[in-house]
């Protein structure tokens, strides 16, 4: 009897060791031009410098499930150019739809980063402006993240970012948040189980 309940929890993970062999974990990264949107937060005041251009790069982690499901973690970067731009860099945990014989792949994004930007009083307007100065003056918070999207698969290698919306922003009396929107393409360093 001892022998027995000794091997009955082995036995209930081996399928999962089985599975664990037939998933195949995959790393993945990616570029996109984007939109980006800085805002600033001043005493329950928010203002936001108009859209500029920029980028977002980043590489993701898919963890190996065997399921329509993913999940993985997701590590990013963002520059907004020009005076009205910006930095950003967050990780989140990265949740995933694969549809099956349909090349459409929507996935979601929950996290945490840090947002970057400098301000002066010319750049915006209104009540948050109070206590800004003529000198840019550079603001650095952190936030939480969320984001969606949906890439399209061209290949084993390869995925269309069709558009990716997301922000960055915190609750902290004084700070800077970041929106962006993106599209772009996604490289796969390992090529998927054919199951997914």
């Amino acid at each position: 009897m001892t022998l027995f309940r000794c091997f009955t929890p082995l036995l209930a993970l081996l399928p999962l060791l089985v599975l664990e062999q037939n998933a195949i974990a995959q790393t993945s990264i990616y570029g996109s031009v984007a939109l980006v949107d800085y805002g600033f937060q001043n005493n329950n005041n928010y203002a936001a410098k108009s859209d500029t251009g920029g980028f977002v790069g980043g590489v993701f982690y898919n963890f190996p499930i065997q399921s329509r499901l993913t999940a993985g973690v997701d590590v990013r970067g963002s520059y907004g150019v020009g005076s009205r731009g910006g930095a950003l860099a967050a990780a989140a945990l990265r949740i995933g739809f694969v549809p099956e014989r349909v090349v459409l792949r929507p996935y979601f994004l929950l996290g945490g980063g840090v947002v970057t930007s400098t301000f002066k009083i010319n750049d915006i307007t209104g009540p948050a402006a109070e206590d800004l100065t003529t000198q840019p003056t550079r603001f650095t918070s952190g936030g939480v993240e969320f984001a969606g999207g949906l890439d399209v698969r061209l290949s084993d290698s390869f995925d269309l970012r069709a558009v990716e919306l997301g922000a960055v922003a915190g609750a902290s009396n004084q700070g800077v948040a970041s929106a962006f929107l993106d599209a772009g393409l996604v490289y796969h360093l390992h090529k998927r189980s054919h199951k997914l």
